[in-house]
């Protein structure tokens, strides 16, 4: 049996926690990355692509025979019911891909990172929570300056997550990122020797 600690990496939207992962990655910590293995199994699981069609129609497909992100995240976060709906087919198989993922970690601690990680109460899995932190308006500007959503797509995830009180409340951890890239590589340091 894995001695792994297992700490989840959460924030909303443009709160920096990819950057932080990278971070952590970069001191030889083994991360997961739940919404990239969501987008690996959108692309690879049949079971997956055959359910999210059923629940979201052709709308969401490339003119191909791929699934479309952009149309499927529109689709999926125009209301909470349809969020819940992508979240109950989506999560089963990446708890799965995340179960055997887990099975092979030596390292002392490990990080998984997901943006709704407390939303989808897959917070409950982990050994404790690590939380990044942002101004809402620090984080609009980082994610419109990445140029892969508009205002109006920013906000729409905003309105699907969880709000800053509630992550607070729920971390073990916080990193507050409203700084510079160095000043996110000192605090990473110091939680990477706390850990």
């Amino acid at each position: 049996m894995s001695k792994t600690k297992f700490y989840g990496l959460t924030g909303g939207i443009g709160a920096g926690k990819s950057t932080v992962a990278k971070l952590f990655s970069a001191l030889n910590v083994p991360v997961l990355d739940l919404d990239k293995v969501g987008h690996l199994l959108l692309k690879e699981d049949k079971e997956v692509e055959d359910k999210l069609l059923q629940t979201f129609g052709e709308s969401i497909l490339n003119s191909g025979t791929s699934i479309n992100r952009k149309a499927l995240a529109k689709a999926a976060f125009s209301s909470a019911t349809n969020t819940q709906r992508l979240n109950e087919i989506l999560h089963p198989a990446i708890q799965a891909f995340e179960k055997k993922w887990r099975a092979k970690q030596v390292a002392p601690f490990s990080i998984i990172e997901a943006s709704v990680l407390i939303e989808s109460g897959d917070a409950k899995r982990m050994d404790a929570l690590i939380v990044v932190l942002a101004g809402l308006d620090t984080r609009k500007q980082r994610v419109l300056a990445r140029g892969k959503q508009d205002e109006v797509s920013f906000n729409a995830i905003v309105a699907q997550q969880c709000v800053d009180t509630t992550r607070r409340q729920l971390a073990d951890f916080i990193i507050e990122n409203n700084d510079s890239l160095k000043a996110l590589h000192t605090l990473v340091a110091q939680l990477y020797k706390q850990l």
